[in-house]
């Protein structure tokens, strides 16, 4: 997501004193980011809407918090570590929950509206099991499906061993193919 030396260059910026520096940092952050973020943020909070009021307040966190960032992790791991909390938090705050709504510019291009219908349909029973998980599993999903992230780095984003994350992805993929079988399943 953000290279060594870019991270470097935006962290200098985000803490120092120049502020149109520190506006074009917090810019360049939102765009290199915001899209994975959210992507994490709709698995985690199964609402677009929530996911985007999680991204929201992740990049408020961020501010808050960039001048006490400690540098022991990657800066793109302290970001995700800020936007599961986000986006659990959004999540238990909402009032009504919602279904998962798939935005059909997600899907692959098709121009056989059967097919977009199926693809937005199998995308939506996958985002209502999702949904059906466990928090923690829910967001070890969601940072697995994110750009691929490794074990290890998700093992920091959420202070547990390598080995609990391998588990609870092992049980969230089990329970979810349970999950879709039933759905498939007549009556």
């Amino acid at each position: 997501m953000i290279d060594a030396i870019t991270e470097a260059r935006l962290l200098a910026a985000l803490r120092g004193d120049d502020r149109a520096a520190h506006d074009a940092a917090i810019g360049e952050l939102h765009a290199r980011t915001a899209r994975p973020l959210f992507q994490l943020c709709l698995r985690v909070a199964c609402d677009a809407t929530d996911a985007d009021d999680a991204v929201q307040e992740t990049f408020v966190d961020v501010l808050r918090g960039v001048r006490s960032f400690r540098g022991e992790a990657k800066l793109s791991t302290w970001l995700f570590r800020i936007t599961i909390r986000a986006a659990t938090r959004v999540r238990n705050r909402s009032a009504a929950r919602r279904h998962a709504v798939t935005d059909a510019s997600e899907l692959p291009g098709d121009d056989d509206p059967v097919a977009r219908a199926s693809d937005r349909e199998n995308a939506a029973r996958l985002l209502a099991a999702i949904d059906q998980l466990p928090a923690a599993q829910r967001a070890v999903v969601g940072l697995a499906a994110i750009e691929g992230i490794a074990h290890a780095e998700i093992a920091d984003v959420l202070g547990i061993p390598v080995g609990t994350v391998g588990s609870r992805l092992h049980e969230a993929r089990d329970r979810l193919r349970a999950l879709l079988a039933e759905r498939r399943s007549p009556g």
